[in-house]
């Protein structure tokens, strides 16, 4: 009985590897992932039949059935609910536990160009505001069973070097609560939600209004808010090891909504532009104030878009990292606000 067992699980097993070359001796194509690309004959890595339905086989054994990452480096898994991002992308663990750290060349280098940036904008009478989003292990590093290194990290670098230069800096974690009970990031994606967003908006306007005491803005609390929460299929950690499985989304909203009017996009988008172009280039107008503040951001700063453009006369929100000098001279801001994820700082090195 064992023997016939193990025979039908080798015919099985010979037969569900043996689908995709089927399909490629047939010459049944796979058409392009991404609706923009051309549809033309893609070699055999993109052209492997079946593959994405073969992975999701592999992930689920390897997660459900075997308790493993389906894909080492990419994503820590700690077994209770929670996932971080890991090593693949940025080395993103080592840089929060300080094991990697900017080289004596490169804070140098990043002191030069927050130097002259800060420089080229006060001469242009324009305040700037360097804002990072704390990495997940940063916040909730105490579940990775690794201790942080005793050296500063990559974060508090910048942070040091700001205060030696004078750069307003903004860790956006600085307020973070510490009740147990409010939970500020997703568990199965590496973003926080919308509970961090709030009080990252909070450690924003206290750090404005030392510089705009004079001027109206909206001092939200928590009561101002509706929370709710949904179950949603969320989490680009789950959707590396390309699993699905829903989390519990949190939602906040306006109890009562201000007027704020959207306007039309008036930018070309820069070559090289590699993020969804429908994102790059938002504007919002309402009443409140005279002032106008640009955004240099990424996709942390969708948790609390909703506060800004509630906060300022005129918001445009940029979501690129670059710093370009024409485009801040033509639209001639009162402020510039960059924030950045802990993960991509990195990027300030480029000049």
């Amino acid at each position: 009985m064992q023997r016939k067992i193990i025979k039908i699980f080798i015919i099985l097993s010979l037969s569900i590897v043996s689908i995709p070359f089927v399909f490629t001796v047939l010459k049944i194509k796979v058409k392009p992932v991404n609706k923009l690309e051309k549809d033309i004959s893609l070699n055999f890595k993109r052209n492997f039949p079946l593959k994405a339905d073969l992975f999701k086989v592999y992930s689920y054994i390897k997660a459900d059935i075997f308790d493993t990452d389906p894909i080492p480096k990419k994503v820590i898994d700690i077994k209770n609910g929670w996932k971080f991002l890991g090593n693949a992308y940025s080395n993103a663990l080592s840089e929060s536990k300080g094991m990697i750290v900017f080289s004596k060349k490169e804070l140098d280098s990043l002191q030069g160009i927050l130097s002259y940036r800060n420089n080229w904008l006060k001469k242009r009478n324009i305040k700037f505001y360097l804002a990072i989003a704390p990495n997940k292990h940063s916040v909730y590093g105490d579940m990775i069973p690794i201790k942080k290194n005793d050296r500063n990290n990559k974060l508090e670098q910048i942070d040091s070097i700001c205060k030696v230069i004078g750069i307003n800096f903004i860790n956006l974690g600085e307020d973070f609560p510490k009740d147990e009970n409010i939970r500020l990031y997703h568990k199965t994606d590496s973003h926080w939600n919308d509970y961090a967003g709030f009080y990252a908006f909070g450690s924003i306007m206290k750090r404005i209004n030392r510089d705009f005491a004079n001027t109206k803005f909206n001092n939200y609390t928590i009561d101002d808010m509706i929370i709710e929460t949904t179950n949603d299929p969320i989490g680009d950690l789950h959707e590396m090891l390309q699993l699905e499985k829903n989390e519990a989304f949190i939602h906040f909203n306006f109890k009562n909504p201000e007027k704020v009017f959207q306007l039309d996009k008036t930018l070309t988008i820069r070559k090289g532009y590699h993020k969804d172009p429908s994102f790059y280039e938002l504007r919002y107008r309402n009443d409140i104030n005279d002032l106008k503040i640009m955004t240099m951001n990424d996709s942390f700063f969708g948790y609390f878009r909703q506060y800004i453009v509630n906060n300022f006369g005129n918001s445009l929100l940029i979501w690129d990292y670059k710093f370009d000098e024409n485009l801040i001279e033509s639209e001639k801001p009162d402020i510039l606000l960059h924030e950045i994820a802990e993960r991509d700082v990195d990027f300030l090195l480029a000049k």
